[in-house]
């Protein structure tokens, strides 16, 4: 399985290839007064307005400044296409599937219900997102919402 491996953070994340419909360098975010502080803002890509969601806050570290560096990857969940803000966009890798491993159980919470599995790649444990969980049900609604009210 091909994962696209990116850093946010101190850490690592690879994202499923087959989920990511692209990467961009540079997006113009326009930033959405009063929004959640999930949302870094939205833009228009090719067309589309969607939003740009913050892996830091979902994550809660904190976040690093925007730059050069730093990328957008492109997201399909459900019907929703949203934009994830990265530090840097690592490398796109191919992983055997026998070398996924479980999270441990004392790692598992509601909180963390966006780690699907784990993989080492280059000596370094990376947290393989499952994009599908990164957001609840009510915050999938809310981006609805800000989409179509667009």
């Amino acid at each position: 399985m091909k994962q696209v491996l990116c850093e946010v953070g101190n850490n690592t994340y690879g994202i499923d290839i087959e989920k990511v419909q692209g990467i961009e360098k540079k997006l113009d975010i326009v930033q959405v007064p009063n929004g959640s502080a999930l949302v870094e803002g939205i833009a228009n890509l090719r067309g589309n307005v969607i939003p740009i969601l913050s892996l830091y806050h979902k994550f809660n570290i904190e976040a690093k400044p925007v730059s050069e560096s730093t990328k957008y990857i492109i997201i399909k969940i459900g019907e929703l296409l949203v934009g994830f803000q990265v530090d840097e966009v690592a490398e796109i890798v191919e992983v055997p599937e026998n070398k996924f491993m479980e999270v441990p159980k004392s790692v598992v919470n509601e909180n963390t219900a966006y780690i699907d599995s784990i993989i080492q790649v280059n000596k370094k444990l990376v947290l393989v997102l499952d994009v599908e969980g990164i957001l609840d049900e009510v915050e999938k609604k809310k981006l609805t919402d800000l989409v179509q009210d667009m």
